[in-house]
């Protein structure tokens, strides 16, 4: 009775194995040629207020290639844009950049949270504070 329990563990703890290793095969897959893909935000204007090269996107310079134009069932416009370049740095700037060109197209400015904050720092508030340091992407995580 108990190598019967033993190899039922050992079988289960083998199966466990080989999911998570197939899991993880299956996240490095599709991290795999992430950097050179096309990354887009729709905004709320015509493509005519948006223009050809957002300032946002300008400024990155020849590193990036930009698509703009008018978004699916008249929605305002799509800025598509990819990195030339395959270093994860250039993938975090371009994201910026699409978050800023949509902020500055739709509102005239860069929004940016508090600061300092309008609360005085918990235990319970570290993870938020974590997420907002970190969810703009400028630095590394």
């Amino acid at each position: 009775m108990r190598r019967i329990g033993m190899t039922v563990a050992l079988v289960t703890g083998g199966a466990a194995g080989i999911a998570a290793a197939t899991a993880a095969a299956r996240r490095a897959r599709q991290r795999q040629g992430t950097e050179d893909r096309w990354h887009s935000v729709t905004i709320n204007r015509e493509p005519e207020e948006v223009g050809s090269l957002p300032q946002p996107l300008h400024d990155l310079g020849e590193a990036v290639q930009v698509r703009v134009r008018p978004a699916p069932g008249g929605r305002g416009t799509e800025v598509a844009a990819r990195c030339l370049t395959s270093d994860r740095e250039s993938v975090r700037a371009l994201r910026l950049a699409l978050r800023k060109t949509r902020q500055v197209a739709e509102t005239g400015e860069v929004l940016l949270p508090d600061a300092p904050p309008t609360t005085r720092r918990t235990p319970l508030g570290a993870p938020l504070a974590y997420a907002t340091r970190h969810g703009r992407e400028e630095g590394r995580l």
